[in-house]
């Protein structure tokens, strides 16, 4: 008996440590994608659950004719440096240099990230010759 409450509990604590978060972008049907898990989420706007662990909080989005995005979603620890204030969760983006996303908006009280993504460049003219 003393077992199963101690699993039971873990199962409780474990699933208490996530949160849901929401991920929209512009223009929407980006697929969205866990990169360490390789684990498909689904198309933009879709809702992630985010834990505090790297495998849990690393997502990459990516869309045809679009520079492809990698973000991460973390919470802040409290510190001398913020006044130890507690604040809510706060994203991170990573692509290549030159190619990040136009415009990303983070909305820590309404759980949600708007990301603009960034067209492809037009091909450059070639000169037949």
């Amino acid at each position: 008996m003393k077992k199963t409450l101690i699993v039971i509990l873990l199962c409780f604590c474990h699933s208490v440590l996530a949160y849901p978060y929401r991920i929209y972008t512009v223009p929407e049907g980006a697929l969205v994608k866990n990169i360490l898990t390789n684990e498909y989420l689904g198309k933009t706007p879709v809702v992630v659950d985010v834990s505090n662990t790297e495998a849990g909080s690393t997502f990459g989005i990516s869309l045809f004719r679009h520079e492809n995005v990698a973000i991460k979603i973390f919470t802040v620890m409290p510190s001398a440096e913020n006044n130890f204030a507690v604040s809510g969760p706060d994203v991170a983006t990573m692509s290549l240099p030159g190619k990040a996303p136009l415009n990303v908006v983070n909305d820590g009280n309404g759980a949600s990230v708007h990301i603009e993504l960034r067209p492809y460049m037009s091909e450059p003219a070639h000169t037949p010759y």
